[in-house]
Parts: structure tokens; C-alpha cells; sequence
């Protein structure tokens, strides 16, 4: 696996290898599973399903997560393996995540065959973009007049935010473009959602930060805004 992800995650699996038995599945979805990943930007994601994740088993995975930790990289979703089938309906947001683009790394690949409820996926993308929104409109109301405040609430928020619209292409279509500009420009297309600043912003992300001026901000604002609506009305598969 190419650095900077195999110099973290390789290490870690062994570990994990080693406390959670041959069984025990990893899965690499999100950023560097479709190829975007940006060091110091990006959360490396990765999905483990073992047979028994008992607080002993826990225990013993402290020294396995370490590098991550060091990294300052988030630790693995932890699911045992008899209750990741019934777990779909509360996780439809990662997992479709995990449908758009995935890398099994070691073991069966937990996500084949696996399928999101458009009622299930629907409500979580509702919930997510509505608290989103109103913490946006939180941050314009009291920096709209410093572009650099702006444009680091940008910087931390739009890679969630497209990680949302990417969600939402699901409910349209059952496969995705995994490459995050061509999905946003699909969800547009295909649902009327306006994305152009997501895509814009999404684009301009550095470790450094960057500067946002407070029209561009106020297009992310109705972004935000015309998907909650959009998501609210999406009434196939149910409410």
C-alpha cells in the first residue's frame, strides 16, 4: 500500500491481526479508498469487524491503535461480527460511504451484499445536513465580516459536507462516481441540489487554511440549505 497510508495503516494491522484472529476483517473506505486523500487534511478511515470485541479485546487493542493515535488519525469503526448485519440501518451514511468506494485490506469483505434503505439513509442525511446547517449560519452570523474565520469554518466543515452529498447520491443512484467533484456535479444533475460551491470549496482545501470570501460563503450557506430541502421531500423508499 502506497505511504503515507501504508506507513500508518500496515502496522496496525498486523497488530490487529495478531489480537483479533485470521477472521477478523479491514476495510479502508472514504478519502483514500477513492484516491483523494490530502496529508494533513484528510481522516484515514477504516472499518474492522472481529468475531468478539470484549472490553478484554479492547484492552489489548490500546498498543494496536497507537500509531493512529500518534498520527492524530481516529480509530477504527469496531463492530463484532454478529451484530454488523442488523447495524445497517443506523450507519447508512458510512455505509454507503463504504458503497461509493471501499479497499478490503485483510479478511471477507463485510460490505458485499449489503444494501442501504433509502427511508434509513434519508433521515440520518436529514439529521447530519440540518445540525450542519445551523451551525454554519452560526459562524456567518458572527464572522461574516473576516474572510480568514470564514474560510476556516469552510475548510473544516466541507469535507462532511461533501461526504453528505456524496450520501445523498445514493438515494438516485445505486453507483456512484467515487471521485468527489464528478459525484457532486451528478447529485446536481440528478436531484436539483446546488453543489457548485461544495465542489469549489471542497477543491480549494490546504493544510495551511485559506481565505473565503463572504459571497462564496453565503453560496455554501445555500447549498447547505437547498440539499436539507431537497432531502426532506425525497420520498422514495419512505419518510
Amino acid at each position: 500500500m502506497e505511504d503515507p497510508i501504508g506507513r500508518m495503516v500496515a502496522p496496525v494491522l498486523d497488530r490487529l491481526a495478531v489480537e483479533l484472529g485470521a477472521s477478523s476483517s479491514a476495510v479502508l473506505y472514504g478519502s483514500a479508498a477513492r484516491g483523494e486523500y490530502l496529508e494533513g487534511i484528510s481522516d484515514l478511515n477504516l472499518l474492522v469487524v472481529a468475531d468478539s470485541l470484549e472490553p478484554a479485546v479492547l484492552r489489548r487493542l490500546s498498543g494496536a491503535l497507537d500509531r493512529l493515535r500518534s498520527e492524530g488519525q481516529p480509530p477504527p469503526l469496531l463492530m463484532q461480527r454478529d451484530e454488523w448485519p442488523r447495524a445497517t440501518d443506523v450507519f447508512p451514511i458510512e455505509i454507503s460511504e463504504m458503497l461509493i468506494a471501499r479497499r478490503v485490506l485483510r479478511g471477507p469483505d463485510p460490505v458485499a451484499g449489503v444494501r442501504v434503505h433509502p427511508g434509513d439513509l434519508r433521515r440520518a442525511l436529514e439529521r447530519e445536513l440540518r445540525g450542519k446547517l445551523l451551525r454554519l449560519r452560526q459562524t456567518y452570523a458572527v464572522h461574516s465580516g473576516a474572510p480568514e474565520a470564514l474560510g476556516d469554518a469552510a475548510g473544516r466543515t466541507v469535507g462532511s459536507i461533501a461526504a453528505l452529498f456524496r450520501a445523498a447520491l445514493v438515494l438516485y443512484r445505486p453507483d456512484p462516481p467515487p471521485a468527489t467533484p464528478a459525484c457532486l456535479v451528478e447529485l446536481g444533475r440528478t436531484s436539483g441540489i446546488f453543489t457548485r460551491p461544495v465542489v469549489e470549496l471542497w477543491e480549494r482545501r490546504a493544510p495551511k487554511g485559506f481565505t473565503c470570501d463572504p459571497a462564496l460563503f453565503e453560496a455554501y450557506l445555500k447549498a447547505v440549505s437547498s440539499a436539507v430541502l431537497v432531502i426532506d421531500q425525497f420520498t422514495r423508499g419512505g419518510k
